[in-house]
């Protein structure tokens, strides 16, 4: 792309500095305009952000439905390590899961899990949990009845939107 652009430039500069060697002016014009537009346009492809294929999205989405994260997974369950403590969480102490959305000050929402066991409720934000993608394939495969088209629910008047993915039966 800039070997296009220096191309371009030292044809319009050779175009000017001999322009009034052509006989005919719109020959001068039009080389002009084309060294312009050619220009013009190289310039904003080089600037402009790339825009992702499908393939490097495909790529991306693979390797976040891979990557770990903070998590660490074995067949009874999961660790996590977080603020310099690591916590293992059961495959069946887990009561609800819940996929949660707020507004944030800071962005439009701020989204994410919360995993409720017997003892404790864990909440994991979707833009700062390193390995969440993973973590929501593995929630869905070890948790036998995995709800994916529940309504979402408003919760209190900050805004607060909860939506349920699973529960576990207590009978």
């Amino acid at each position: 792309m800039k070997k296009i652009i220096a191309a371009t430039f030292l044809v319009l500069v050779l175009t000017l500095y001999n322009y009034p060697v052509y006989d005919d002016k719109k020959i001068t014009f039009a080389i002009i305009f084309l060294c312009c537009v050619v220009l013009i346009f190289s310039i904003a492809k080089l600037y402009s952000p790339e825009e992702k294929g499908y393939d490097s999205f495909e790529k991306e989405m693979d390797s976040l439905h891979t990557f770990d994260g903070i998590f660490e997974y074995t067949k009874d369950g999961f660790y996590f390590k977080q603020n310099n403590r690591t916590e293992f969480v059961k495959w069946d102490e887990i009561i609800s899961v819940y996929s949660f959305s707020i507004p944030s000050p800071f962005a439009n929402r701020q989204s994410g899990l919360e995993i409720i066991t017997g003892e404790k409720t864990y909440e994991f934000d979707d833009k700062v949990t390193l390995g969440i993608v993973k973590l929501e394939d593995q929630l869905s495969t070890h948790l036998p009845t995995w709800e994916l088209d529940s309504p979402t629910v408003k919760m209190n008047n900050f805004g607060l939107k909860k939506t349920k993915l699973y529960k576990k039966n207590l009978l």
